[in-house]
């Protein structure tokens, strides 16, 4: 068993994914899977700087009866970089639906966090048939302002190559949650660090996205709130007490404007909440799946 697989089964109970590589219209995406391939199937899509173990702590409370497929995004991880910067939500949606196309999956549930949230919800909108339940992760609906892409973008935006290290070590060392968790498991902040971390170049160590992803405008779509009023199938919001990415009163204007099916769900933590309360946030996203299946 390799280092990487012993840090997942510490936070899986056990469970090792499968790993597969798929053409997303000629680009390479790296994705993890778990579960019976024949199971009905959720999507678990990343934030922004994350990678496809994000989903790793959820593993225990979500695999039962489902197949789990987690990519990482374009410019993540292990999944291949464009040649030339394309972060926009089109491109992240269009990479989901050509990956189920791949897949075989004419439809699926979606759980998905902060910026693969907004990459979700663009899909259901533009392929309804496609997404049966979606829940969104303390992701904002109305887009990134200014203020705010500046304050923790501001210094990176524009680069594709982050800070390097020269060892592993001291790489770990820089590795944190941005925006701050507190409460995360020793086991999940390693499995997390471990996988975020690869040697590009001997003695050479960095974080393995691309720096391109951090734009100032996010994924350029703005304000996203209409677009979650009018989906049709089940939505959950789920949202971090001390999180300042999703808003309660963001949360408030959708719950009332929407008539389709709405949950809301908030739990301790912030922005990382799926992290540092993995077994309340599973628990919960399980009951919805299972009541809207």
């Amino acid at each position: 068993m390799t280092r990487g697989d012993e840090l997942v089964a510490a936070v899986t109970g056990g469970v090792l994914p499968r790993h597969r590589e798929v053409d997303a219209a000629g680009l390479r995406l790296h994705c993890l899977e778990w579960g019976d391939a024949a199971a009905p199937a959720l999507l678990l899509v990343h934030g922004n700087g994350g990678h496809a173990h994000w989903w790793d702590p959820l593993v225990p409370f979500l695999l039962p009866g489902r197949r789990l497929i987690a990519p990482d995004l374009r410019g993540h991880g292990e999944s291949a970089w464009p040649a030339a910067p394309a972060y926009g939500i089109a491109d992240g949606a269009g990479d989901l639906a050509a990956l189920l196309d791949t897949l075989g999956l004419d439809e699926v549930a979606i759980a998905a966090h902060s910026m693969g949230a907004r990459l979700a919800l663009w899909l259901a909108a533009q392929q309804p048939r496609r997404v049966r339940t979606l829940a969104l992760l303390d992701t904002s609906l109305i887009g990134v302002d200014e203020a705010t892409a500046q304050q923790w973008r501001g210094n990176v935006s524009g680069a594709r190559l982050g800070r390097s290290y020269p060892s592993y070590a001291e790489a770990r060392t820089a590795f944190r949650f941005v925006p701050p968790e507190r409460g995360v498991a020793a086991a999940i902040e390693e499995d997390l660090a471990f996988h975020a971390i690869a040697e590009r170049a001997p003695g050479e160590w960095a974080f393995r996205f691309d720096r391109a992803v951090l734009r100032l405008d996010g994924d350029g779509a703005g304000n996203l709130l209409d677009v979650a009023v009018g989906i049709s199938c089940p939505l959950w919001i789920g949202r971090g007490t001390g999180s300042f990415v999703t808003p309660r009163a963001e949360v408030d204007a959708l719950a009332e404007r929407r008539r389709g099916p709405l949950e809301v769900h908030e739990f301790g933590g912030s922005h990382h909440f799926l992290l540092s309360h993995p077994r309340e946030v599973g628990e919960a996203l399980h009951q919805f799946l299972v009541t809207t299946a």
